[in-house]
């Protein structure tokens, strides 16, 4: 009688098992529109996702382009793209205060170490966005690049002045 049980049991815990897959397999990603906050942070992470620095560079507000160029921002980095191969990001909540927006997505990170070892860690990241010239742009760092890289462009060079003629005084 016991090992019938335990044949149910096993049977009873593969078939949930598939179950799961099937499921996880055919969820479909949520698709925001473009010019929504949420829809921005999506933008912003699908051009990370292929590299593509000129497209995400172009999402970050005026204030921030002035502080970093896109050489800062991304010229020291070599790509995110494999930080996202493992990765599930969900959106959580949009929450506005005053002329502020707030998108929280919840980022899973899966990591596999062996046939019968994975490990998952998830945590929430907040973007904060603001409309400028009728586009959603970050108007803070965003997750995952928090500010300028280490590669410094060159400080002007000071002003030449060139020297005029002045007449100099002659002893008499």
């Amino acid at each position: 009688m016991g090992k019938y049980w335990m044949i149910g049991g096993a049977g009873a815990l593969v078939i949930l098992l598939i179950v799961s897959v099937v499921v996880a397999l055919l969820e479909s990603e949520e698709t925001f529109a473009a010019d929504t906050p949420e829809g921005t942070v999506q933008t912003f992470m699908r051009a990370l996702q292929e590299d593509d620095f000129q497209a995400s560079y172009a999402l970050l507000s005026a204030q921030l382009k002035e502080t970093c160029t896109v050489d800062q921002l991304f010229g020291a980095r070599f790509g995110f793209g494999h930080r996202f191969q493992d990765s599930r990001i969900t959106h959580e909540d949009t929450t506005t205060v005053d002329t502020m927006t707030v998108v929280t997505v919840r980022i899973a990170e899966f990591r596999n170490d062996g046939p019968f070892v994975t490990s998952e860690s998830g945590y929430t990241q907040n973007y904060t966005l603001r409309q400028e010239d009728g586009s959603w742009r970050f108007s803070t760092f965003p997750w995952p690049v928090f500010g300028c890289g280490s590669v410094k462009t060159p400080p002007p060079a000071p002003a030449v002045t060139e020297p005029t003629a002045v007449p100099t005084p002659q002893p008499k």
